[in-house]
């Protein structure tokens, strides 16, 4: 059988059926979708990075070049 517990956010005193109260779940999830997406990006520009330096570690001309 559930049982009422505290929210786990330090300092909130909501008693909630989940880890944390409506407001702080919506909070974390943020946080989190926050960090994947940084994480993400980070990801990109280093897979960029390496595909450059492969381009010229071969000798590819850049397109951009005139």
């Amino acid at each position: 059988m559930p049982m009422l517990h505290g929210c786990a956010f330090p300092g909130c005193s909501t008693f909630t059926l989940s880890t944390y109260c409506v407001e702080h779940e919506l909070l974390v999830r943020a946080q989190k979708e926050s960090e994947r997406a940084h994480a993400a990006d980070a990801a990109l520009a280093a897979d960029a990075a390496m595909t450059a330096d492969a381009a010229v570690a071969a000798g590819v001309p850049d397109v951009a070049a005139p």
